[in-house]
């Protein structure tokens, strides 16, 4: 007993001396848990950084393309009726609660500041836009002419592995496939030729049946997403969605898909089934029908002529087939209106240190300012120029411009004093445990504001950019004192 007492005493006097911590006590002590405010706060920067809200057009946009892979599943112009229906029945702000709700269940920090720190970089802004670009009705025409150039002369093989490497580690195959079997079960009371067959069983079928082609549609819009982006750099974003941070983050946003398919199609059910209803009653005014579908299409949908079309006009007998779908007309440089402005102090920083840049800019804002030789241009000319200077404001937007620890976004700005030096006001700042004097003319926010005036409660931030064309927009900002939780209400 007493040899075992001493042992006891040497072992804890060793613990005392050296500061080590037992095993058990070590065990026992529980994990530090984030806090729920910094849990949503790191969430919501990760959902907007990475577009998530784009997520559902995004992939309306690749059924879209994909409609005709199984005509006699869904006929010509049905997808876009049940487009309509679903966002009738469950709006984008629903879906995107839904989306965002496995994130939430699923919360794993690492793989948040990993995801977060990929969509921050240069190469994860520009992939996101290039990829959000196909959602661009504007960019029809320059899709139309890339399919048929890709029929001519296919990319390399480097290039279609890595779009093929790509694809399998994100989620649109699988997100395509999953709204359009929802269209499907739509729109299976309206289509003529499944009549008879058992719904469940032509979905099983079709589960299978439409992966390749759906893969394939996927693969060529992220060809032509990337169509200017270098191999390397889409090595690096194989590379990011292979890590264990991009796989959680492509599951996660793929089961949140899911479950928000399941809702908008119950929720669309309902619908259908008062348009059922409307339609077998005889109409003849349709109302439901009329408010989902557009005219020309509404008639078509359920296999009647539209009552309001004429039959013949001083020509004779008018041609009731469905036209052929041409290209959209050119918007004269309005394609690029989805490029966010460029800050004007990078602007000016090309002008001064990067001047091969500054003449492509200067050159196509010429161009896009004059109608005239826009018209003139033929169609694969004027394409490779609104690719080229989307390209040229791309990389300006990329340019490296030196920062202050101001420089970030406003949420994350917190004024907590204010005071008076002489004549000029000056204001305090606090970014997490260090403090800053703010007063006129410093630079604050992330597109490189000027502070415009410091008043007792305020700061406003004045930012200037400029467009495409060569315009100068003016942005104010205004930042209010910050009122800690515990304060607000008293």
């Amino acid at each position: 007993m007493r040899i075992g007492s001493n042992m006891k005493i040497l072992f804890f006097l060793w613990i005392a001396l050296t500061g080590v911590q037992p095993l058990l006590a070590s065990a026992m002590t529980p994990p530090v848990q984030e806090d729920l405010s910094s849990r949503n706060y790191k969430l919501n920067t990760l959902f907007k950084l990475s577009g998530l809200q784009y997520v559902l057009g995004n992939i309306e946009s690749v059924v879209e393309m994909a409609e005709n892979i199984n005509e006699e599943a869904l006929a010509p112009g049905q997808g876009e009726f049940a487009r309509r229906i679903m966002r009738q029945a469950y709006s984008s702000q629903r879906f995107y609660r839904m989306l965002r709700r496995p994130f939430i269940e699923d919360y794993k920090p690492q793989h948040v500041r990993s995801a977060i720190e990929w969509y921050r970089s240069a190469l994860g802004k520009k992939i996101l836009r290039l990829e959000n670009e196909i959602n661009n009705p504007a960019s029809q025409l320059a899709r139309e002419l890339f399919a048929k150039k890709l029929l001519k002369s296919p990319p390399g093989e480097e290039r279609i592995s890595l779009a093929e490497s790509i694809e399998g580690a994100a989620y649109r195959t699988e997100a395509g496939k999953a709204l359009f079997l929802g269209y499907v079960k739509l729109m299976h009371p309206f289509n003529k030729k499944v009549d008879g067959k058992g719904l469940r069983k032509m979905l099983r079928a079709l589960e299978g049946n439409i992966t390749e082609p759906m893969r394939e549609v996927v693969l060529r819009s992220l060809l032509f997403s990337y169509r200017n982006i270098k191999d390397k750099d889409l090595e690096e974003y194989a590379k990011f969605l292979g890590s264990p941070a991009g796989q959680w983050f492509t599951q996660t946003t793929l089961k949140g898909f899911k479950k928000g398919i399941r809702k908008a199609s119950y929720k669309a059910d309902l619908i259908q089934v008062e348009l059922l209803k409307e339609i077998e009653s005889g109409g003849p005014d349709y109302p439901l029908l009329k408010d989902i579908a557009p005219p020309g299409q509404r008639y078509l949908l359920i296999g009647r002529r539209d009552p309001f079309e004429p039959l013949v006009n001083d020509q004779g007998l008018i041609d009731v087939s469905e036209p052929e779908r041409r290209s959209e007309a050119r918007l004269f440089g309005g394609e690029l209106r989805d490029v966010p402005p460029l800050a004007l102090p990078v602007f000016v920083k090309i002008e001064d240190q990067h001047p091969q840049l500054y003449e492509e800019l200067t050159r196509f804002e010429r161009l896009f300012n004059n109608r005239e030789e826009l018209e003139e241009m033929e169609d694969e000319e004027y394409t490779g120029a609104i690719e080229n200077y989307r390209d040229a404001l791309e990389r300006s937007a990329d340019i490296k411009m030196d920062v202050s620890p101001l420089q970030i976004d406003y949420d994350a700005l917190r004024m907590t004093g204010f005071i008076m030096k002489k004549t000029e006001a000056v204001a305090m700042f606090e970014i997490e445990t260090t403090g800053y004097a703010v007063k006129k003319g410093d630079l604050l926010g992330p597109s490189f504001g000027s502070v415009e005036e410091v008043q007792d409660g305020q700061v406003i931030v004045v930012e200037k950019f400029r467009d495409y064309l060569g315009n100068i927009l003016t942005n104010e900002k205004v930042i209010q004192f910050y009122q800690s939780p515990s304060n607000e209400g008293k």
